[in-house]
């Protein structure tokens, strides 16, 4: 099986311009997300997703400096990138990620992957959504989107990756992990000013590395601000 990690990232924004290169602690925010799923699921190559716009320049020096896979695509069909990322790498499943999620458990990745088989076209853990935002996971079978990406015909199919095997459930075979707490309401990926400025927080009072934490205990530091 072969199988990577898509990071999609973007420069442009609109409520927190350049968000994915801001420093916490003297780290980009992507940094963050790339050392969780490198120490939680060493065995799965990374590539990220941007677009070919000016803008966006800056990902891709920043992951060549990291020696991190990168791809440029169109600005607003983000579904085309992983269209072309699946032929081009002969891939078999992408595990979808967004870099405004520093704080990703890499062990999501994990269990969602142990779900996976031919007869799956979606695993997901927001479908509906238990876990907070920032803990997002998504592993897509490629076969499926290859195959039904000439059905995507509107801007928001082309913004949001998924959107239309949600929106066409009863087609597909979804598999959705919930938590065992209804925990949607928590906000751990970064969106805004205030966003960056608790998850900041976060980071800095933490004892370990990042990684070396679950979401779980992640929660918990979030309640105590």
């Amino acid at each position: 099986m072969n199988m990577a990690v898509i990071i999609q990232a973007r420069m442009n924004s609109k409520r927190l311009p350049n968000k994915v290169l801001m420093p916490i602690n003297g780290k980009p925010i992507i940094d963050y997300l790339i050392e969780q799923i490198k120490y939680k699921n060493p065995e799965l190559p990374i590539i990220v997703a941007t677009s070919k716009n000016k803008a966006d320049i800056d990902i891709v020096k920043h992951c060549e400096r990291l020696n991190i896979d990168v791809f440029q695509g169109n600005l607003e069909n983000v579904s085309s990138r992983f269209f072309n990322i699946m032929n081009a790498k002969s891939l078999t499943f992408c595990v979808r990620v967004c870099a405004d999620s520093p704080l990703l458990d890499g062990s999501i990745i994990s269990r969602l992957v142990k779900l996976i088989n031919d007869k799956v076209d979606i695993v997901t853990n927001v479908y509906p959504r238990t876990f907070p935002k920032g803990q997002s996971v998504e592993v897509i079978n490629c076969k499926t989107f290859i195959s039904n990406y000439n059905k995507l015909n509107s801007k928001q199919d082309f913004e949001h990756v998924t959107r239309y095997y949600y929106n066409n459930s009863k087609v597909f075979n979804i598999l959705n992990l919930q938590n065992d707490k209804d925990l949607s309401s928590v906000n751990l990926s970064i969106d805004t000013e205030d966003d960056y400025q608790k998850v900041s927080k976060i980071i800095y009072n933490l004892d370990k590395n990042h990684y070396e934490y679950s979401f779980k205990d992640i929660i918990r530091k979030y309640n105590e601000y």
